[in-house]
């Protein structure tokens, strides 16, 4: 499956990636979430098509994360 890298600001906990990881995992699309709160590192594991970067974002930002 493809996987999208992407630098995230705003985790500085584990908490705060867990939450990431949640709600990320949401998203039409995506299959997996891992997030690394020290380095704001997020690789999201994804299917080929039904999966939108957008949303992602939009859906993290409402937990006051920013990519």
């Amino acid at each position: 499956m493809p996987q999208w890298k992407l630098d995230v600001t705003g985790m500085a906990s584990k908490e705060d990636s867990k939450k990431l990881i949640a709600k990320g995992e949401e998203v039409s699309g995506v299959r997996m979430v891992n997030a690394n709160h020290e380095t704001g590192e997020v690789v999201v594991t994804h299917t080929a098509d039904g999966f939108d970067q957008a949303t992602f974002k939009a859906a993290i930002a409402e937990l006051g994360f920013n990519s």
